[in-house]
C-alpha cells in the first residue's frame, strides 16, 4: 500500500495488532495519521486510521474509517476484508458473513477472502467441510499463504488426517516472523501431541513478538507438559471450542 506502511496484500498483514495501545501512543499516532489524511485523503490512509482505531478497541470508529476508504475507492478488496473483520469483532456475525460472501463474489481471485471466510466458519460455526473447500480454493490462488496452510492443517488434525496435517504445518512454518502464524502452527502441533514441534513454534512466536503474553504462557505450558507428561488437554482454554466439532 502506498504511503501507509501497511501491506495488506501480504498473506498475514491483514491482521491488525491486538496489543494494548497506551493513550499517549494512540493520540500521537492518530494525530500523525490525521495529518496525512488532511494533506492526502487517499484510501490507504483511512485504512491505516481504521487499523489504529481497531487496535484501541474502538470498532465503531474503525468501521467509519474503513467505510470512508471504500467511498474513495469502491473497488478495494483489502478494505472490504477489513470491514468484514470489524463486523465480526463487533459480534455482528450475520453482517460479517454477508460481507465475506459479497467480497468473494466481487473479487473471486482475491485469495485472502477465501482464507478469512474459512477461518470465520471454523471459529463461529465449526463448518469444517465448507471451510476446507474454501481453503483449498484460496491456496490454488496463493500457494504461499502460510495461515491458510495452518488452518487446513487444523482441519486435517481434527478429522484424523495427521500426515496431511503435518505436511501443511511444515509448509506454513516456513513463513517465519509472524507471531499469529507460529501460534496457529504451535496449537495444531500440540493438539496432535507433537510437543517439541509445538514448543519450537511458540518460541518463534516469541522471537517475533517478545512481549506477547499469550505465546509466552503457551510455551511455558508445553514445556511443563513435556516435563511432567500431563496430557489433560481439555483444561487448556486455547485448545477448547465452545461446541463439539461438526457441521451445522
Amino acid at each position: 500500500m502506498s504511503g501507509s506502511g501497511m501491506t495488506l496484500q501480504h498473506d498475514l498483514k491483514f491482521y491488525p495488532s491486538d496489543k494494548p495501545l497506551a493513550e499517549n501512543d494512540y493520540r500521537r499516532e492518530k494525530e500523525r495519521i490525521l495529518r496525512k489524511v488532511s494533506s492526502d485523503p487517499n484510501p490507504d490512509h483511512y485504512l491505516e486510521l481504521a487499523q489504529l482505531e481497531y487496535r484501541r478497541g474502538l470498532y465503531e470508529e474503525s468501521k467509519k474509517a474503513v467505510e470512508k476508504a471504500l467511498q474513495e475507492r469502491p473497488d478495494f478488496p483489502e478494505g472490504e476484508l477489513f470491514l468484514s473483520k470489524i463486523l465480526e469483532k463487533m459480534d455482528r456475525e450475520a453482517e460479517a458473513e454477508q460481507a465475506f460472501l459479497k467480497l468473494m463474489e466481487r473479487h473471486p481471485s482475491y485469495s485472502c477472502a477465501y482464507r478469512e471466510y474459512a477461518r470465520f466458519l471454523l471459529e463461529k460455526k465449526e463448518q469444517t467441510h465448507r471451510a476446507e473447500c474454501l481453503l483449498l480454493r484460496g491456496l490454488e490462488l496463493n500457494p504461499q499463504d502460510g495461515l491458510a496452510h495452518a488452518l487446513l492443517a487444523e482441519i486435517y488434525a481434527q478429522t484424523g488426517r495427521e500426515r496431511q496435517a503435518v505436511l501443511h504445518l511444515r509448509i506454513a512454518s516456513r513463513r517465519d516472523g509472524d507471531t499469529y502464524l507460529h501460534q496457529s502452527c504451535g496449537k495444531v502441533f500440540f493438539q496432535m501431541g507433537k510437543y517439541s514441534e509445538a514448543a519450537e513454534q511458540f518460541r518463534l512466536a516469541l522471537m517475533a513478538d517478545p512481549r506477547n503474553k499469550t505465546a509466552r504462557s503457551q510455551l511455558k505450558l508445553v514445556l511443563k507438559l513435556q516435563r511432567k507428561g500431563i496430557l489433560s488437554l481439555a483444561k487448556i482454554p486455547w485448545l477448547r471450542r465452545s461446541n463439539p466439532a461438526g457441521e451445522r
